[in-house]
């Protein structure tokens, strides 16, 4: 299309001039007009119209062909590859196993999960009986604890007490002194240097980088790992440094105080012992195991059954997930297409959430193209395309528009946009990752024909073209579209394939094209069969 508007601006003024020499001499009235009337059909010269879409508007894209939907199959849980049981290229059933994970460990928790219910039920199964001797006794030693703590309470602080106290406070204060201070000079040269070692390692790992960073898996290359690594480091020596150069925070220094008021309280509430407050604490607790070994001798109350009922359902429920993680060792087909990837082997250690296989019905695939923001426009949602694919030479496949990207794919140098076709019909033969080739027609010449610009007499709503209709020219209303030098694209109902207009286009030599395409021009390729003189 390009090369046939450097065509035409070289010849513009040659192609104004034929236009109104022509319209003067073959309209009504023109001194031409009687003489065509007069040839014999055979002595009129005509050029056959062709369908402007077959040579204008065409937007052809390059893309691989690739399912419209990808399942992607990946672990539920940590493991080692036991079996794999397919590969590339098999068609499975949704709910086929794929692949085998060693389950030893799962089996394991499956195991405790059940001890741990039986140890509920064996506990809700004792307390719905009389409490034992042992239960008793255990129950009347805790009652003694708690009255020798009671005791304990009824005594002053010992002298060992009140030092361990005092360090407490001379701690809390040293604390709150540092914070208020800020860093040591020493400690500030350590985190310099250390902020400018790892910011030097961060431009060894940026330069390594972008010595791979053209590959469309750079970002799961090593050199990218230990960028993304080095500037996790870079990040966290730089926090330090300004966490360590800021002032201290007044929320900091507040909760020293408040840790350092603490200590003091502690200290104050050793020097005032014996303390009532300890004293009533501890004569609670003496009355709470007197409390449960009256229980105990009386035999358990609903409440105790009741919590004892929510330990098995919990445990009961703890079995469950254990079993469902057990099931996850068995990784199964979503759905039913073909395996197109199997990333693991037998003997891997793979964790969760890894991707293991990817799977697609190939029944439904598609083509991504990228268009160029001079033709995106001209395309639109549902318009038709018509797919060529390297490996199947002489195939065309039908396709149809879906998405068209809203936002450049900002290749480098260019402003183009993804646009997605999905194909239709017979698939046969097609395959995942094929390159194919894209042809759209640019709906704004849908419907037009091309003819000779010489030809159209007349201007806007007002245009005809002679048209050779039982061996007489007529005159047929037609609308002007785009001009391309000697051709122009018309609308008309009453125009059809075959159809030959009366006029001549002019066709360069071989030579005279040749010169000017040397001069960075260039003519438009040969017109096809049907675009001639007679």
């Amino acid at each position: 299309m390009r090369r046939i508007l450097k065509w035409g601006i070289g010849l513009l003024v040659v192609a104004g001039v034929a236009v109104g020499a022509f319209a003067l001499l073959t309209g009504p009235g023109g001194p031409l007009a009687a003489t065509i009337s007069a040839q014999t059909p055979d002595q009129v010269q005509t050029v056959a119209i062709r369908a402007a879409d077959s040579m204008l508007g065409q937007i052809s894209a390059s893309g691989s062909i690739a399912p419209v939907d990808v399942e992607h199959v990946v672990l539920g849980v940590d493991g080692t590859v036991l079996e794999v049981l397919v590969e590339p290229g098999d068609v499975v059933a949704a709910g086929d196993a794929l692949l085998r994970l060693d389950s030893s460990d799962l089996e394991l928790s499956v195991l405790m999960a059940e001890l741990d219910v039986a140890t509920a039920e064996n506990a809700l199964a004792q307390l719905q009986e009389p409490a034992s001797a042992t239960e008793i006794a255990e129950a009347r030693a805790d009652l003694l604890s708690a009255q020798e703590k009671l005791a304990d309470a009824n005594e002053p602080a010992t002298a060992l007490e009140i030092q361990a106290a005092q360090a407490s406070v001379a701690a809390a204060w040293a604390k709150y002194n540092d914070l208020k201070e800020g860093p040591s000079d020493a400690e500030l040269t350590k985190l310099e240097a250390n902020l400018r070692k790892t910011e030097i390692a961060l431009q060894e790992a940026q330069r390594a980088y972008d010595k791979v960073k053209w590959a469309n898996d750079a970002g799961m290359t090593a050199e990218g790992a230990n960028l993304q690594q080095a500037t996790i480091d870079y990040e966290a020596a730089k926090a330090d440094h300004e966490v360590s150069v800021a002032p201290a925070d007044e929320a900091d220094l507040q909760s020293a105080i408040s840790q350092a008021k603490d200590a003091q309280q502690k200290l104050d509430d050793l020097l005032a012992r014996p303390d009532p407050v300890d004293i009533a604490a501890a004569e609670a607790q003496v009355a709470g195991a007197q409390t449960r070994l009256d229980n105990l001798l009386a035999g358990a109350d609903d409440l105790e059954i009741e919590a004892a009922t929510i330990k098995v359902q919990t445990a009961l429920v703890t079995l469950g997930e254990a079993r469902k993680e057990l099931a996850k060792a068995e990784i199964a087909s979503p759905i039913t297409g073909s395996v197109l990837t199997v990333a693991t082997q037998e003997g891997n250690q793979e964790r969760s959430g890894a991707q293991v296989a990817t799977l697609a019905d190939l029944a439904g695939l598609e083509l991504t193209v990228n268009v160029a923001e001079v033709d995106v426009n001209k395309i639109a949602i549902d318009q038709p395309a018509e797919i060529s694919v390297d490996a199947l030479p002489g195939s065309l496949f039908a396709g149809q528009v879906t998405r068209i990207a809203p936002v450049s794919n900002g290749a480098a140098g260019s402003v183009s946009y993804a646009v997605t076709i999905a194909l239709d019909g017979d698939l046969a033969g097609l395959l995942p990752d094929m390159t194919a080739v894209a042809r759209l027609v640019d709906e704004a010449i849908a419907g037009g024909w091309l003819v000779p610009t010489a030809s159209i007499q007349g201007e806007g709503g007002a245009a005809t073209l002679p048209v050779m209709r039982a061996g007489a020219p007529i005159q047929v209303p037609v609308a002007t579209g785009l001009v391309q030098g000697e051709w122009t694209v018309v609308y008309s109902a009453e125009l059809q394939a075959g159809d030959e207009v009366v006029g001549t286009v002019y066709a360069p030599s071989a030579a005279a094209q040749q010169e000017t395409e040397s001069m960075g021009g260039g003519f438009p390729p040969r017109p096809p069969e049907g675009f001639r003189g007679n």
